[in-house]
């Protein structure tokens, strides 16, 4: 994808549009909401999702105990979320994540995934000042895995007739490299499942405690960066 079209992925009215079609189905994957809880450090109970979507994620953490809040800028997202999860109603919001109305580390953790696939690094920089605005102690981003040429192709083969898929890909140091302008201690962890990856085979078996999710992407490792979907990297906001 040339950088200059990303923003036609980014369009409110397009997004509500697709959430129509798309939000039921994208309920399906709670993997990431796994990988959240097991980074998470004792001391972090304030959880926000940006950018939530389909806001699973923020769903399954709530059912897990975690205090996670969410939003988006969707209309048609927000709406659906609040009917399909009336309980956490009050904690899914509609804003946009380049001016949210949040206070100055008003959360502990912030996290997002798949979202800045959608922007090139202009943008990105304004997003993640903005997200470590919000931050006290960790901020989070998740995006598609560039040195995964398997999933490249797959993507590159399906965006023909989806421009849902037409989207950014990253390699380490590039995700690293912006992160690492509003954060220290930056930490890339490959994730997700290509074939098998050790975390996901534990959550298909329901090995979900999350001291145990978190020793295996603790020692992850670069050898199974080619194999994996997707780049979590992780910042302490400066």
């Amino acid at each position: 994808m040339s950088l200059n079209n990303l923003d036609r992925n980014s369009d409110p009215a397009d997004w509500n549009a697709k959430w129509t079609g798309i939000f039921d189905h994208y309920q399906r994957d709670l993997r990431h909401a796994y990988y959240i809880r097991a980074v998470l450090e004792p001391n972090e109970k304030r959880v926000l999702e940006i950018a939530a979507g389909s806001f699973r994620d923020m769903a399954a953490l709530r059912r897990m105990g975690i205090h996670c809040s969410g939003m988006d800028f969707s209309s048609e997202s927000v709406a659906r979320a609040k009917a399909t999860f009336p309980q956490y109603a009050a904690q899914i919001h509609e804003m946009s994540a380049f001016e949210m109305e949040f206070k100055d580390e008003g959360y502990d953790v912030t996290y997002h995934n798949g979202f800045w696939i959608l922007f090139d690094d202009e943008k990105i920089r304004a997003l993640a000042q903005e997200q470590a605005r919000i931050t006290k102690g960790h901020m989070i981003a998740t995006v598609h895995n560039a040195h995964n040429q398997r999933f490249v192709d797959y993507f590159d083969k399906m965006k023909q007739n989806d421009p849902l898929y037409d989207i950014r890909f990253f390699v380490i140091d590039e995700i690293a490299s912006l992160m690492r302008e509003v954060c220290d201690n930056v930490r890339v962890i490959p994730v997700g499942k290509y074939k098998r990856r050790h975390e996901d085979m534990l959550i298909k078996l329901g090995l979900t405690h999350p001291a145990l999710i978190r020793s295996y992407l603790k020692f992850s490792d670069l050898h199974l960066l080619d194999r994996s979907e997707r780049l979590l990297c992780i910042g302490t906001p400066r």
